[in-house]
């Protein structure tokens, strides 16, 4: 496979799997039946947390390559899948927390560095991975809006059944993606 080629599924890859993330969160929100404006500010906040993290991530991850050199490239790619794991085993806990309203104020503050913080250490992993940071960025900011919308959506129609489910097959996607990215870094210094 030709290394751009490469270079875009690592992008979807990695798009898809926060999308999912956003996507479970999206369904909690939309069982409360949002408004379209709430929904599309629901969206926008999302993508902004997002991106952000993700730019504040992958600067934390190029400096610790440049201090640490190959052994950064190791502890992002083991943070991506520690994300992951985190995120399936959130996905097991029943939600205990308070209600409060996650379209507005500090309760879209909450819910946006929530589903955010994973971005941090995807962005972390980012410079071993070696992918260009403006397309992830611009891809990531179109399937965040797009998951949360949909998600929202999907929410208003069938309730929390599927809220966790999908959490789960976001941190599994992002283990995936770990395992995957780590053989495909171990290829060369095996031949």
């Amino acid at each position: 496979m030709r290394s751009e080629h490469v270079t875009l599924l690592k992008i979807f890859s990695i798009a898809i799997a926060i999308g999912l993330d956003v996507f479970a969160i999206s369904v909690g929100v939309g069982i409360t039946k949002a408004e379209w404006s709430v929904r599309l500010r629901l969206g926008a906040a999302f993508a902004v947390a997002e991106i952000t993290m993700q730019v504040i991530g992958y600067g934390l991850g190029s400096g610790a390559g440049h201090l640490l050199g190959e052994v950064a490239e190791w502890i992002g790619l083991g943070l991506l899948a520690l994300v992951g794991a985190f995120m399936i085993w959130e996905s097991f806990k029943a939600s205990t927390e308070p209600a409060f309203d996650l379209t507005r104020g500090a309760g879209l503050l909450v819910a946006s560095l929530s589903i955010s913080l994973d971005s941090l250490g995807v962005g972390f992993a980012l410079p071993a991975l070696a992918v260009p940071l403006i397309p992830l960025l611009i891809t990531v900011s179109i399937t965040t809006t797009t998951f949360t919308l949909v998600g929202l959506a999907f929410g208003n129609r069938i309730g929390e059944r599927y809220e966790h489910p999908a959490e789960r097959a976001a941190g599994a996607m992002l283990v995936l993606l770990a395992a995957l990215f780590s053989i495909q870094h171990l290829m060369p210094h095996l031949h």
